[in-house]
């Protein structure tokens, strides 16, 4: 999958010095700005980089702000000509103490070597440039905020041949499952070395409270993400998320993976079976049911049963269904209460085994009718039935 970057670049004259914004969706492990030492006289004290994110239209909206303390501790005056550099940034603005920074908008050629894809395609390179000019006069300190939108792309977490139970057999109504889902901000730690100073660095990430933040261990597109190293807080109906690093200590890139988890239950559809109540006083069964996923090993199901004469019985039935891998089907044992209601009322005890390929499969059931008042009896009824889902 492409990576999705945003730099903060400050460029001094021949050298050039950086500070780190940066947001992808995979995999920065190849992209370097850091040459390792010092290229300002200007020291950057400390950072304050901020994450607001929400989802708007199926895709992670991030409003971000990026806040460096910087101090001209020379006797002479400094010019850096800056530029932020962004892939999917947009509504880029800049402001030292307060006041703001004229921007220029314009397209820029790649930074360097190129992560790839999920599927080891080169990711695109190509950037938007925001350029300004920033003056720091001998002994000035202040703050550097840069603001802007990032708009990240879905993480691929490929699932392979496998099918949970409720979308193999439901098929035709059953909507694809709606997964977890993974966007990623990957926060470029190295350039901030290429400045005077080792400031500590301060990274907060604030998301809905249904969401959750961690980090991925490798750039790996099929890595999924631990909450190590971030302290979570609520705060309203926000998730805040917090991390402490030093300019010198940090790795070259710190990435933040926000996931939104999926929901509790999945959609099923129909079910119809035909079959035969076997043993003494066989006859032809027919059932009609409906069934859905909560969560997602776990179906749920409400049938009726008739032999179209004088039985009906009415049945919520709970089982666990493995999921269909490839040619393998899917299997599942289940527990149930079939409550008879023709030719008379009487509830009892359902068990449930069956074996799916797709929409069709086979179902056995055994049910257990004790007796409940003094003069009827108890008795089991073994019914094998051939069922499709819709």
């Amino acid at each position: 999958m492409a990576a999705r970057l945003a730099s903060l670049v400050c460029l001094l004259a021949a050298s050039p010095a950086a500070a780190n914004v940066a947001a992808s969706t995979r995999t920065p492990a190849t992209f370097t700005l850091s040459p390792g030492t010092a290229s300002t006289r200007t020291e950057v004290l400390s950072e304050k980089l901020d994450f607001d994110c929400a989802e708007a239209e199926q895709e992670a909206v991030c409003r971000f702000e990026a806040r460096y303390q910087l101090r001209n501790g020379t006797p002479e005056a400094e010019v850096i000509d800056a530029a932020f550099l962004g892939l999917r940034t947009r509504e880029v603005r800049v402001r030292f103490d307060e006041e703001p920074l004229p921007v220029t908008e314009e397209q820029a050629a790649s930074m360097g070597p190129t992560p790839e894809d999920a599927f080891g395609r080169p990711a695109p390179s190509l950037v938007e440039r925001f350029g300004f000019t920033l003056t720091l006069p001998p002994g000035r300190e202040g703050e550097l905020v840069v603001r802007g939108l990032m708009q990240l792309e879905r993480r691929f977490l490929p699932s392979g041949y496998v099918w949970p139970a409720v979308q193999s057999r439901h098929a035709l109504l059953s909507p694809s499952p709606a997964r977890a889902t993974h966007w990623d901000i990957d926060y470029l730690l190295g350039p901030i070395r290429t400045w005077a100073g080792n400031p500590t660095l301060h990274v907060t990430v604030r998301v809905p409270s249904a969401w959750e933040v961690g980090s991925s261990p490798n750039a790996s597109a099929r890595t999924l993400p631990v909450s190590t190293g971030w302290r979570l807080r609520h705060e309203g109906d926000q998730v805040v998320a917090e991390r402490i690093l030093t300019a010198e200590s940090a790795p070259e890139w710190l990435n933040v993976t926000l996931t939104k988890p999926q929901p509790w239950w999945i959609p099923g559809g129909v079910q119809l079976g035909l079959g035969a109540r076997l043993g003494d006083g066989s006859r032809f069964m027919a059932r009609l049911g409906y069934q859905l996923a909560a969560p997602e090993s776990f179906l749920h199901s409400l049938s009726v049963e008739t032999d179209f004469r004088d039985q009906l019985v009415l049945t919520p039935l709970t089982q666990y269904a493995t999921p269909q891998v490839v040619i393998i089907p899917s299997f599942g044992l289940g527990l149930g209460v079939p409550v008879q209601v023709l030719p008379e009322a009487r509830p009892g005890l359902r068990l449930l085994a069956d074996l799916h390929f797709g929409p069709l499969g086979a179902v056995l059931t055994w049910d257990h009718y004790p007796a409940l008042r003094e003069g009827t009896d108890s008795f089991s009824r073994l019914i094998l039935l051939f069922q499709v889902g819709l």
